[in-house]
Parts: C-alpha cells; sequence; structure tokens
C-alpha cells in the first residue's frame, strides 16, 4: 500500500518532469524556430562535397565548386574544385580541399564556416605548394537561387551603387554600359567603398549581403600609381574586391583576394573621362609555402523596402566594423580655420570677396582662381556669415577687421542684379560678372540656394543681436520672388538658367530641394507663408521623383544629374528646417531618410596609406585615419570632408528621434572630419594653420588628390558644423568633445 507521503512525492516528481519536458519542448521550438539559417554540404557523384545556404529550409545561395583560383602567367586561366571533407567541431565546419595545377604545384584551402543569427562567416586559408614565376588569387562564389531580373534585383554598394542603373553615370562602375545582352561583372575593390559591403536584394523574398569584417586594405606605391592598369604581382596586397557576375538569368556573388575589379575600373580622375572598361587585374606570388588569409560575413535578411534594406544593412555594418573618433580640438580648429578665411579676403576698388581656389601647400606656387561666386565651392556669403559670427566673440583680437570684411563681401554681392540673376559673383580684379562653372554657361539653383540661405541665416543672426540691415532684406526678397515665379505647377524647380536671361536651360526639377532652406527662412524672417507654402512644395516634387525611394540626385553641380551624397545633406537641412517651421512628422521622417542616405557615403573603415609611399610626397599623410571621409559622386572615387557641414543636423536628428546612431554619426562628422585640417604644431606641409586641401583618393592614386587647393567651402563647411554643435544643447556631452 502506497503512504500518502509517498504519492505526493510520486504526483511531485510527475509534475517535475512534466513541467521538465514542457520547458524541453519550448526550448526545441524555440531553437527550431531560432535555426532559419543552415549550412549543407551535399555530396556530388565523386563523393566531394559542395555547399549550399539555406534559410526556413530553402537553399538561397550555393556553390557546386566553392574552390576558386585564379592563375596568371602569360595569360589568365581560372581553376575550381569541390571540398574533399568536410567535419563539424562544436560550432562550426571545417572543410578542406585543394586545386591541383599540376604534379609540382597545387593550392591547399582550410575553410571554416560559422553560423550566426543572420548568416555565416567564412574564414579562409590558402597554401601555395610549389613554385612558379606566375600570381594568383582566390575566390568564393555563390550561386544565387533568385537568379537575375532587371526589375526585381536592386544592388547596393555604398556610395556607388542604389539600386539599379537608374541616376548613374551612363559609364561607371554598374551603370548602363555595363550590361551587355543581359550579362555584366561588377567587381569592385574595397579601398572604393566607404565598407566594404556588397548588398543584393533578390526580389523573391530575401537579401543577401557580402561584408568583410575584418579589412586591412594595404597595398603599395606601385599599385597605388598604376592608373593605366597593368597586372600586378605582390605579396603585400591585402585588399580585396567583392560583386557580382550577370549571365542572362544567372546570378553570382563573390569575394576576390586580392583584389581583381571589373569590367569597370577608374583611373583616380573625376567624371567624364576617369572611368576604364577594362580589369584592374592584382594577384599574389605563387611561392612555395606562401599562404593567404581572408574573412567574408554573408548577411541575409527578409526581403525589405529598398530604402529599409540598406539603411538596415549600413548599421549592421557600422556596429561590426565600429568606427572610432579621432577626437580633435575643436575649439583650436575653429580659430585656425576662422583666422584663415579672414586672411584670404581681398579687396579692391570697393569690392571684397574670397577667391574660388587658393594653392594650399606651404612650398608652392601662390596661385589662386580670382572669381568670387556666391555658392557651391565659392562660399562667400557663407564666409561672411561665419565671419560675423567670429567677430562676436570674446577671443577674437582682430574682431573689427573680420566685421568690417563680412559686411564688404556681402555688400559687394547685393549689387548684382537677381531678377533675373546675372550671375552669381565677380571677378575679383575686373569687376566682371562671374558664375560658378564658366564653361557651363549656366546659372544654377544650388548655387544661389546656398548663397542666398547663407545671407538669411546672417540677416536672423543680426536681427537677434540688434542690427537692421534692410538692403540685405531687399535685395533677397528681390530674389525670393523671382524665384517663386519660376515653380512649376507641380511645384518643382528648374536645375539651371542662362545668365542675365533667366532663360530655362535645365528644366529638370530633381534638384528642388535646392530651394527650401532659402524660402522656409524668408517666410521666418518676413511672416509670409508664401515662402512657406512653396518650400513644402518644392519638397514633395523632391520626394515624389526619386526620394521616396532612397535615391537622392542632383547635388554636386560639376557631375552630371546623378546620385551624389550632397543631394541627401542638403535635401536633410531643408526637411529639418520645414519640420521646425511646422512641426509636422512627415518632414522628420523625409530627414531620417536622407539621413541614413547620406551617411552610407561616409568611410567607416581605415584605408591605410601605401606601406612603401613617401610620406613627404604623399597629400594624406601615413597614420591619419581616413574614417569620416566620404565619396562625392558616383562615377568617380575622390573623397573630402564636405559632409562637417551635417555634424550639427545628426546631432538635431538625435534629439529629435532619440536614436543615439546618429550622435555617433554627429561625432565622426565633428572629429574626424579634422583629420588633415592643420594646427599650430601640426601643419603637415600646407601653408599654415587653418589650411586644408579640398580633397584626395583612397582607391588610384592612393593618398592623392587632383590638386591641392583650398576653396572656401572648405572652411565653411567645417564651421557650419561646429557653430551648429555649439548651438544645440546636448546633456552631458561637452560641445569641445562632441
Amino acid at each position: 500500500m502506497i503512504t500518502i507521503k509517498r504519492q505526493i512525492q510520486i504526483r511531485y516528481q510527475a509534475l517535475v518532469l512534466f513541467i521538465s519536458w514542457l520547458l524541453m519542448v519550448a526550448a526545441m521550438a524555440k531553437a527550431e524556430a531560432g535555426d532559419l539559417i543552415k549550412l549543407d554540404f551535399p555530396r556530388n557523384a565523386q563523393g566531394k562535397y559542395r555547399i549550399a545556404l539555406l534559410k526556413n529550409n530553402k537553399i538561397v545561395a550555393y556553390s557546386n565548386q566553392p574552390l576558386q583560383i585564379l592563375f596568371y602567367a602569360d595569360s589568365l586561366e581560372t581553376y575550381f574544385n569541390d571540398y574533399d571533407s568536410v567535419w563539424y567541431e562544436s560550432n562550426f565546419y571545417k572543410a578542406c580541399g585543394k586545386i591541383t595545377y599540376d604534379e609540382t604545384l597545387e593550392f591547399d584551402f582550410i575553410d571554416y564556416w560559422h553560423l550566426s543569427d543572420d548568416g555565416v562567416t567564412l574564414d579562409r586559408m590558402v597554401r601555395v605548394q610549389g613554385n612558379r614565376t606566375a600570381g594568383f588569387a582566390s575566390q568564393i562564389n555563390l550561386y544565387l537561387t533568385a537568379g537575375y531580373h532587371p526589375k526585381r534585383t536592386q544592388i547596393f554598394v555604398p556610395g556607388m551603387i542604389y539600386g539599379n542603373t537608374e541616376f548613374l553615370p551612363s559609364t561607371a562602375i554598374g551603370g548602363r554600359d555595363t550590361f551587355s545582352d543581359r550579362k555584366a561583372d561588377i567587381i569592385i575593390r574595397e579601398d572604393r567603398m566607404p565598407a566594404p559591403l556588397f548588398g543584393i536584394i533578390t526580389g523573391k523574398g530575401h537579401s543577401i549581403a557580402l561584408l568583410n569584417p575584418f579589412p586591412i586594405g594595404q597595398t603599395t606605391a606601385e599599385e597605388s600609381h598604376n592608373l593605366i592598369p597593368k597586372p600586378l604581382i605582390d605579396d603585400r596586397f591585402q585588399l580585396g574586391s567583392m560583386g557580382v557576375h550577370i549571365d542572362g538569368n544567372s546570378l553570382q556573388l563573390g569575394y576576390c583576394f586580392p583584389a581583381n575589379e571589373g569590367e569597370v575600373t577608374y583611373k583616380g580622375d573625376v567624371y567624364p573621362g576617369g572611368q576604364l572598361k577594362q580589369w584592374r587585374r592584382r594577384f599574389h606570388p605563387v611561392r612555395n609555402g606562401f599562404r593567404h588569409t581572408y574573412t567574408i560575413r554573408i548577411i541575409l535578411d527578409e526581403e525589405k523596402s529598398f530604402p529599409q534594406f540598406y539603411s538596415n544593412l549600413w548599421r549592421k555594418s557600422w556596429n561590426i566594423l565600429n568606427p572610432q573618433i579621432n577626437l580633435q580640438n575643436i575649439a583650436l580648429i575653429k580659430k585656425s580655420i576662422l583666422t584663415t578665411l579672414a586672411s584670404q579676403v581681398e579687396t579692391y576698388k570697393q569690392r571684397s570677396g574670397l577667391p574660388n581656389w587658393v594653392d594650399a601647400p606651404k612650398n608652392g606656387l601662390i596661385i589662386t582662381d580670382r572669381k568670387a561666386v556666391m555658392g557651391f565651392t565659392g562660399k562667400n556669403l557663407e564666409a561672411a556669415r561665419f565671419l560675423l559670427r567670429a567677430a562676436d566673440e570674446s577671443w577674437n583680437k582682430d574682431a573689427k577687421s573680420y566685421r568690417e570684411k563680412a559686411l564688404d563681401i556681402i555688400n559687394s554681392f547685393i549689387k548684382i542684379k537677381m531678377t533675373p540673376p546675372a550671375a552669381t559673383g565677380f571677378n575679383l580684379d575686373t569687376g566682371a560678372p562671374e558664375i560658378a562653372l564658366p564653361h557651363r554657361k549656366r546659372i544654377y539653383l544650388r548655387s544661389l540656394g546656398d548663397g542666398f540661405k547663407a545671407l538669411a541665416c546672417a540677416w536672423l543672426y543680426e536681427k537677434k543681436k540688434g542690427r537692421e540691415h534692410q538692403d540685405w532684406l531687399k535685395w533677397m526678397k528681390s530674389f525670393a520672388n523671382w524665384l517663386l515665379m519660376q515653380q512649376n505647377e507641380e511645384g518643382g524647380f528648374p536645375r539651371a538658367w542662362q545668365p542675365g536671361t533667366g532663360e530655362l536651360i535645365e528644366e529638370t526639377t530633381l534638384s528642388s530641394y535646392n530651394a527650401v532652406p532659402f524660402l522656409v527662412l524668408m517666410s521666418k524672417i518676413t511672416g509670409d507663408e508664401k515662402y512657406l507654402n512653396s518650400a513644402k512644395r518644392a519638397a514633395d516634387v523632391s520626394w515624389a521623383y526619386s526620394q521616396k525611394n532612397g535615391k537622392f540626385v542632383g547635388g554636386t553641380i560639376d557631375n552630371p544629374n546623378v546620385l551624389d551624397k550632397e543631394a541627401a545633406t542638403l535635401s536633410l537641412e531643408a526637411c529639418l528646417l520645414l519640420y521646425e517651421q511646422t512641426w509636422e512628422k512627415k518632414w522628420l521622417e523625409r530627414a531620417k531618410m536622407a539621413a541614413n542616405f547620406a551617411e552610407t557615403w561616409i568611410y567607416i573603415w581605415n584605408v591605410p596609406m601605401p606601406m612603401d609611399e613617401s610620406n613627404h610626397g604623399l597629400q594624406w599623410k601615413k597614420g591619419n585615419s581616413t574614417i569620416g571621409l566620404q565619396l562625392i559622386s558616383t562615377g568617380h572615387s575622390l573623397v573630402d570632408m564636405y559632409m562637417s557641414f551635417d555634424a550639427d543636423e545628426f546631432a538635431k536628428l538625435y534629439q529629435y528621434t532619440g536614436d543615439a546612431h546618429y550622435l555617433d554619426v554627429a561625432r565622426i562628422l565633428l572629429h574626424n572630419t579634422k583629420t588633415m585640417t592643420a594646427v599650430p604644431g601640426r601643419e603637415y606641409d600646407l601653408r599654415g594653420p587653418g589650411w586644408q586641401q579640398e580633397h584626395w583618393s583612397l582607391a588610384p592614386p592612393r593618398g592623392y588628390g587632383l590638386h591641392r587647393g583650398w576653396l572656401p567651402w572648405v572652411a565653411t563647411s567645417q564651421l557650419n558644423g561646429i557653430y551648429g554643435i555649439e548651438d544645440l544643447k546636448i546633456e552631458n556631452v561637452e560641445n569641445s568633445r562632441l
């Protein structure tokens, strides 16, 4: 007879077992639910192993021959093979195989495949057994089961490709000229990429991307200066490439090490003329015992809208690469830049301005571009705005001179007829009318928008200080009213007019956002709603035509009407001003879209200068991190510090959204963009504190720009971000260390 006590014990034990069973079932269910990504290594007829990547038990990508060698002697040969063996060890798969060239030469592969929640990681080692006077590169290529469909397949390469060929220069990497009878190779060197990242929306419910989580990027002086490419072999190349091969409906995504790039490459020049439809081949030596290693992360996700896709992928890459802030002495840099800016103001026969271009090196010839223009690169009215502000600061011993120079610049510009615009500036020597790009023979909305926005900000600053400038206001009103007459029925503004006549030259309205900040500020100044309503309509047109799809077009006037970062930063500024004027949530959402696009142009990994390059000759000096530089436009690989202008706008987004990532971006844009700004004790080979070169290249020719000029925009963009940060009240963050 079972006692009551024993019955209680049995029931208790049964309950414990039942609860344990429930917990085990729940754990198994959770594991099954979470085990969405799998690897499979099916055998072929010869008993060797292939590889397949599955999501939700469906094959997403596969390779029947995961081992690949590019072999270069007198010509290029390609060899493939499968794995000989695969076994599982704790939390990874170890797969081994080899490619035999002949009896005395083989390439041994050891691959480690690691599963993660969002994909898999490949750690690869390739070792050479034997010698040849030749070079080699290894590849991993995966066929995507979704295939290639022009209307569904969308590609994302930060700062380079956004979706498809739309708004790309036809000759650019990924442009229309790349494709021929549905065949294309789009293989890109890592140093062209702000993050070594290549993503694809397949159009079949998911996306896939390659990311190098540990980029090294090292190269040599010879490789860097090999602009018209010839094959090179060197064991010091530590730079990979990634991209796609398209053949009909077939689509392969792959990585090559060291970097082979094609079928389009760039020779380091700006658009047009800098694109070459040929291959840039790089190899390691075929030397006994030589080995190379690399890591590639394959990221899988559900298919989303294109803007969501690239924004999520970019943030994931940001978190993995973890870009570091290079703290600068912001107060010292600000004073140094202002001193240089003031020193470049020239006065001649009752006209004052800053030359559009000045040679920056210490020992160079003092060469200048004698036109003073209001916007784009010239930024004369923006310079005047910051000189006025600096004149009111206690540190400034030359305050009177700063103020006089600023007022003289503005008084010189308000003499220019603006109904219609006759010019955007003047020649400092002769007083003759000038425009930003004389060879184009047109006045761009971008130039006008930059200039009048800056003057409106200066007017508001002076008004707050109790100083009236009715002549400025009269000039701004005359232009604003003329501009309203240029707005079409949809709400768009033309891109460019003929100087003096106002005849339309470029009717496209994709860059209508350029008018928005000035019109919002005019509404604030005058209280007249017509300016605000016009600004809203212009912003709506820009949104409807491209920005709602995550594409921002037409910011840089010296490039064709293509994708560029300045289109996004200008739209970010415009939408934030509309939000602050109306507090309508849609403007904040659109500002976020612009910011998410713009930040994908920022380098978030350090591209080292060539190890054997002379630091004396380099324009970007060794040891300085390139994190924070940004690509300029599609169609070439030049980089600059333009987004220093937007440090405060990203900080505002942090304040308005609570999203700390935007504050991280603001810190990078405030500090890292000053890396090559000369300050006392760190003047490089420039003329003195406050000077900075306009641009450089991180792809060939690495560390060099097309010239060594300083332009006013270099100074004013830095100052806009600095002063904007000073004006924000961000809790527990010192402005000098933001």
